[in-house]
């Protein structure tokens, strides 16, 4: 069930969001991508995150990571295949 994943809102040539989506996909998790027009950001991502930047990870239980550092390790913590 799509809607009951975490939504990862992210844009394809942030560094920052490249490093939360690599240790997503590493982890093994699935998630809902949301690829980010930076100029024109959704407002469920500004309501989740009002500083506006990404990568931002929307977790099912409403829990907002709104920095790579942090969504890497919540995904590893997960599931970390080493």
């Amino acid at each position: 069930m799509i809607d009951s994943l975490p939504i990862l809102y992210s844009f394809r040539r942030c560094p920052y969001a490249m490093r939360a989506r690599l240790a997503v996909a590493a982890s093994g998790l699935q998630c809902q991508l949301r690829e980010v027009v930076l100029r024109n950001k959704p407002q469920a991502m500004l309501q989740a995150s009002p500083k506006g930047t990404v990568p931002v990870l929307v977790l099912t239980d409403g829990k907002v990571i709104d920095e790579s550092l942090d969504i890497m390790l919540w995904a590893l913590r997960q599931n970390d295949p080493d």
